[in-house]
């Protein structure tokens, strides 16, 4: 299997970590192959940053669902920058360690 061919094939189906934009034309690197376990050196075409992933690949069939324990907790929201800022002014008025800032919450 040529482990590089299938990740280029699907790089354009996720995003960049650091850019957010695609991984489609990201270069690859292939630092080892211990079958089923590949681990590849990623580097985004956009911002240029380099990651390393590690991928286990599945042979067989899709496995059954797994079972969900308790309801799914939608995602939040990004940070704002109005939130930046409120904790920007917290953290500058504040003397004494960050646990007691915490506590205080």
């Amino acid at each position: 299997m040529d482990i590089l061919a299938v990740i280029r094939d699907r790089a354009g189906e996720y995003d960049c970590p650091v850019c957010q934009r695609t991984l489609d034309g990201c270069r690859l690197t292939l630092l080892k192959d211990e079958d089923p376990l590949y681990t590849v050196q990623v580097g985004c075409a956009r911002c240029g940053v380099t990651f390393v992933v590690v991928l286990k690949v599945r042979r067989d069939g899709p496995r059954p669902a797994r079972q969900r324990r308790g309801p799914l907790r939608a995602p939040r929201p990004p940070i704002g920058v109005d939130e930046v800022l409120d904790v920007h002014e917290l953290l500058r008025s504040h003397t004494g360690p960050l646990t007691e800032l915490l506590l205080r919450r």
